[in-house]
């Protein structure tokens, strides 16, 4: 149970970034939702979808590119931070129960918020602004990998690369350190490195871990 805590805990912003972004899906819907009864009551409900789009885009142009920006906006910030998320836990070797419900709520929280943009008459220029929105985001996903996978990591003798705890019990802290040895064991190897473990119970009677690295001779 502390466990968990302490997960949260540690990706406490992340959360409190969904909260933010939570509110503004709430805030747009709400000032969105008085805008479109407005523009929809003069609209052809018997015309073509085409002509309808372009009625609203003529007669509420103004009014339609701001909510537009906001939906785009709330839209990137969005994938971005399951990003950022997804990135960061899989670095850490985080447990992946935890992990998949908070990417799970994340998901969620953009999914219905772009399916009900999708039951507006405009919904092809939500689903465009969705895909741009993807493109940055893997574009800046792919640059940031490139980059980091490019940059030459030097490390010293015995040098600290993790450290992580408390854990309840000596099993929990060995099965902690075995899946961050199983996932970066080969990434090391490749730089020359080994990565070496120890685990150590303080005062309180909780474990810690602490991976370091010496060179392979």
């Amino acid at each position: 149970m502390k466990d968990k805590k302490n997960y949260y805990q540690k990706y406490r912003y992340y959360f409190l970034g969904e909260i933010l972004l939570l509110i503004g899906w709430i805030t747009n819907f709400v000032f969105f939702s008085r805008f479109y009864e407005e523009a929809i009551f003069y609209v052809d409900k018997n015309a073509k979808l085409i002509i309808q789009l372009l009625f609203v885009v003529n007669y509420y142009l103004e009014d339609l590119l701001k909510y537009l920006f906001v939906a785009f906006l709330l839209m990137t910030l969005n994938l971005f931070l399951i990003l950022i998320f997804y990135i960061k836990n899989k670095q850490e070797v985080t447990k992946q129960k935890e992990m998949n419900y908070s990417m799970i709520a994340f998901l969620v929280l953009l999914v219905v918020n772009v399916i009900a943009l999708m039951t507006t008459i405009i919904w092809p220029l939500f689903l465009l602004l969705f895909i741009v929105s993807m493109t940055i985001v893997y574009i800046i996903y792919v640059i940031t990998k490139y980059l980091y996978e490019e940059k030459d990591e030097r490390y010293e003798e015995n040098e600290t690369v993790k450290v992580e705890g408390p854990f309840q019990t000596k099993e929990a802290a060995e099965k902690y350190s075995k899946e961050f040895l199983a996932h970066w064991t080969d990434y090391f190897t490749k730089k020359g490195y080994n990565l070496v473990k120890y685990i150590e119970c303080d005062a309180s009677n909780e474990w810690h871990v602490e991976i370091i690295v010496q060179s392979i001779k």
